[in-house]
């Protein structure tokens, strides 16, 4: 599965929440405790060994991804799988070497644009609806985060994609300028909110 995503900084939550529900489907609260860990050998193949486990209402999803940004969107190849006893997952990654890098909490609300709403009419085909979170992330602030998900990397899917994004983004009263391209773990390092591995 090909994650395009990107997120921005939000001002005014409550404007950008209104234009947001002009368009968009109300889904659901959400609440995301993120764990994220590295894998064996880290220190040596920084950026390729690192996972997160997302607890999410009675829920526990690991994901791990392969990155890239472009023009402040991520590109991500994402594979995830869910845990059925967190507990004994983390005995077992311990055991294998792994080691906990640092926690972040994401609050806010989710909502859905289907591709029979979208601003691209070609986006029809194929297509899976896009998510609009408009979350706040502990330490950080607020942020609104738009994702698309694709089959496959087919460059035209991906031009059509972030082009649906970024227009989402107008939509919802958040300027281009607010795009914000460095990952979260940055955000937060930055902020003194975790150490630097």
């Amino acid at each position: 599965m090909i994650e395009v995503e990107l997120k921005a900084r939000v001002g005014d939550p409550e404007a950008v929440e209104a234009a947001v529900a002009s368009f968009a489907r109300f889904d659901c609260a959400i609440d995301k405790l993120d764990a994220y860990w590295h894998g064996p050998d880290w220190r040596l193949k920084r950026g390729t060994r690192g996972f997160r486990m997302r607890a999410e209402g009675d829920t526990t999803t690991v994901t791990f991804k392969s990155k890239r940004c472009e023009g402040g969107i991520e590109i991500n190849r994402e594979r995830e799988f869910v845990v059925s006893e967190p507990a004994a997952f983390v005995e077992f990654i311990e055991r294998l070497g792994c080691e906990p890098f640092y926690t972040k909490r994401k609050t806010g609300k989710r909502y859905e644009i289907n591709v029979s709403d979208s601003i691209d009419e070609s986006a029809k085909a194929g297509s899976r609806p896009i998510v609009v979170e408009l979350v706040e992330v502990e330490g950080l602030g607020h942020f609104i985060e738009i994702e698309a998900l694709l089959d496959d990397e087919e460059p035209a899917g991906l031009a059509l994609a972030q082009g649906e994004i970024r227009g989402i983004l107008s939509r919802s009263g958040v300027s281009a300028s607010e795009i914000e391209p460095r990952y979260y773990s940055e955000l937060l390092m930055e902020a003194g909110k975790i150490a630097r591995p």
